[in-house]
């Protein structure tokens, strides 16, 4: 039997007709997730008689407005504000008043007639990575010096960036069914068109990615 550098195989493939019917199946099914994960992302879900609001403090001033427009409402009963962020990205060296987005946070509800004395700041991060994870934790700190412990309360953030801020601090409390969640409307495009839009599209298939990715690892992002 001599040396041979090739041999004869039989190989099954498909045919085109379940090749066809495979390709349908995918395409759907992205499309589907496709389509449906901005409203997954940018998730509402209040905790009954919640009388706490724990609010990201980075985001912008149009926001600010309707977190005022929620605290002030009566139908919602909060009795305190919490802040939670990072400190400021850029200018924390030069600007004098302010030096976390905490701080700025709670000057611009003040101004938007949220009471002062219902306002509070967690201590803010330092890290540029896992923020939203160490705010959490600084949160859960505040709480414990306060006597607070496990009570209920609802976070407030911006559209697509709640899923996963809320499976985030999920995971610092503990407490799973006692952490509510209100997601904002976007400040760059409108949230039902949000697939004609680059902003829309871009800012999907980040928090889409960085959820699963959340979701699957401890990566406290």
């Amino acid at each position: 039997m001599g040396f041979k550098f090739f041999k004869k195989r039989n190989v099954w493939l498909p045919t085109w007709p379940v090749i066809l019917g495979l390709t349908l199946i995918i395409i759907t099914s992205v499309s589907v997730i496709l389509f449906s994960s901005h409203d997954f992302l940018a998730v509402t879900n209040k905790v009954p008689n919640a009388k706490i609001l724990v609010v990201e403090s980075w985001m912008a001033d149009n926001s600010m407005e309707q977190v005022a427009e929620i605290f002030n409402d009566e139908k919602n009963n909060y009795e305190s504000l919490w802040l939670i962020g990072p400190r400021l990205e850029r200018g924390y060296y030069i600007s004098e008043k302010y030096k976390t987005y905490n701080q700025m946070g709670a000057a611009t509800l003040i101004e938007l007639g949220v009471p002062k004395e219902k306002i509070h700041l967690a201590p803010a991060s330092k890290q540029l990575r896992h923020r939203t994870f160490s705010a959490a934790v600084n949160l859960k700190s505040e709480f414990e010096k306060n006597n607070i412990g496990s009570s209920p309360f609802d976070l407030v953030t911006l559209n697509v960036h709640a899923r996963r801020s809320w499976i985030t601090v999920k995971k610092v409390f503990g407490t799973k069914d006692q952490i509510g969640i209100i997601a904002l409307p976007p400040v760059s495009y409108e949230a039902e068109k949000w697939m004609k839009t680059s902003a829309g599209v871009k800012s999907t298939i980040f928090e889409s990615i960085a959820y699963l990715y959340e979701l699957l690892t401890d990566s406290g992002r």
